[in-house]
């Protein structure tokens, strides 16, 4: 059976037996109740406290029970408190009245205990329930316009990133973009070496960016510093099994974004590599995000890495949040358009500039030809040919 959740409870009542009677009711059930001696009272009290639901007396001095059930109702911050009417009045027009004007149900003097039980927990838990969703609600709405900001960072940076001609310099601003987003301290961007179709030996991911700022780390890129560590192979070289252990390479194989909130609590990853680079380095890696780097063919060229997301008030390392991570998904996304852009560029340099030697090969073979025709050449070879029997037959020139 599902325990039912206490609440905070407002008494209004003029009689202070009827409240004490209330008040030790409400405490045996687990609830905490407050009690005001009528409804100005009570009124100053909503202003003070948020009350869960209220019991109401209706015939009261100083603003009777009907008045104050008919301010709560027109007020936007208290009519969704429900209400239960607690009176001696029993006629039906008194019922009426008060159901018509919000009341959530109504009980007479003397109260009975097990009803006043079941109607308060029936009132709460809708209450309760109401309160969950208005919650979720303002969480999606709050995502949605902090989602729509972030965007309108992450259109400019795509700009950007399809404008930059420096390839160094485009690595370099696919990740500290993304880091910006993140507010990460630390990442590595990786390159795919070999062709996503033809997976085996020699495929790999090989380390083109680095970057942790509290280590002040800044390696590859237009740093000119060059990185040491060997490429992430894919596949095992002896037995072209699947490297699933690194994150990294399990992201590259899968083409899925993995999102870990403490790499050393983590399961199904080896992070031995990275407990050895903090122990080392007095660092504590722990949030990672790691996105893939898709083509419009669903390829993966490259992976991106995030370590350390920090909270942008304490700068705490937090875990990566759902909606950054969307975005950086996004800002991969547009980094992977450039990218493949880049390549395409170079490769198409490349087979003009092959173009241009075969074109060049072919004019020389061309004007050869075109040389060798004539008849003035013909003439000069075949003199050349008369000189040469005649030197083989042991006659000089005449």
């Amino acid at each position: 059976m599902t325990k039912r959740k206490p609440g905070l409870i407002l008494i209004v009542e003029d009689n202070e037996l009827n409240r004490d009677l209330l008040g030790r009711h409400l405490q045996r059930e687990g609830h905490t109740p407050a009690v005001a001696e009528n409804g100005r009272q009570a009124w100053a009290m909503l202003m003070a406290r948020k009350f869960d639901l209220i019991l109401l007396d209706i015939m009261m001095p100083d603003m009777n029970g009907y008045q104050l059930l008919e301010k709560l109702k027109g007020d936007e911050d208290f009519r969704h408190i429900p209400v239960i009417i607690i009176s001696a009045l029993e006629d039906m027009e008194s019922v009426t009245r008060c159901i018509e004007l919000g009341a959530e149900d109504y009980l007479p003097k003397p109260f009975n205990a097990v009803l006043l039980k079941a109607r308060l927990s029936a009132s709460l838990e809708k209450k309760f329930l109401r309160d969950r969703e208005q919650a979720a609600w303002q969480q999606i709405a709050k995502e949605k316009e902090r989602a729509e900001e972030l965007l309108q960072l992450v259109i400019p940076l795509g700009v950007a990133l399809s404008a930059e001609k420096d390839f160094d310099r485009l690595l370099e601003m696919i990740l500290l973009d993304a880091k910006l987003l993140c507010n990460a301290d630390g990442g590595t961007l990786y390159l795919r070496t070999a062709d996503p179709n033809n997976p085996g030996a020699g495929d790999r991911l090989k380390f083109e960016i680095m970057r942790t700022d509290s280590l002040n780390i800044a390696l590859g890129g237009t740093t000119g510093q060059k990185i040491t560590f060997e490429p992430l192979r894919l596949y095992d070289e002896a037995t072209g099994a699947a490297n699933h252990n690194n994150v990294a390479t399990h992201a590259a194989l899968t083409a899925e974004s993995i999102n870990i909130p403490d790499a050393y609590e983590a399961e199904g990853f080896d992070f031995s590599g990275t407990r050895s680079f903090d122990q080392a380095n007095g660092y504590r890696s722990k949030s990672f995000l790691t996105i893939p780097l898709k083509n419009h063919a669903n390829q993966v060229i490259g992976v991106l890495q995030l370590i350390n997301a920090r909270d942008q008030k304490s700068g705490e390392v937090i875990a990566f949040d759902q909606t950054l991570q969307h975005l950086v998904e996004s800002l991969s996304a547009l980094a992977t358009v450039a990218l493949e852009a880049y390549i395409r560029e170079q490769r198409l340099e490349a087979q003009l500039q092959e173009l241009r030697i075969l074109v060049d090969e072919a004019k020389k073979s061309t004007q050869v030809s075109e040389i060798t025709e004539t008849e003035y050449f013909r003439t000069l070879l075949e003199k050349v040919q008369v000189l040469r029997r005649k030197a083989q037959q042991g006659q000089g020139p005449r």
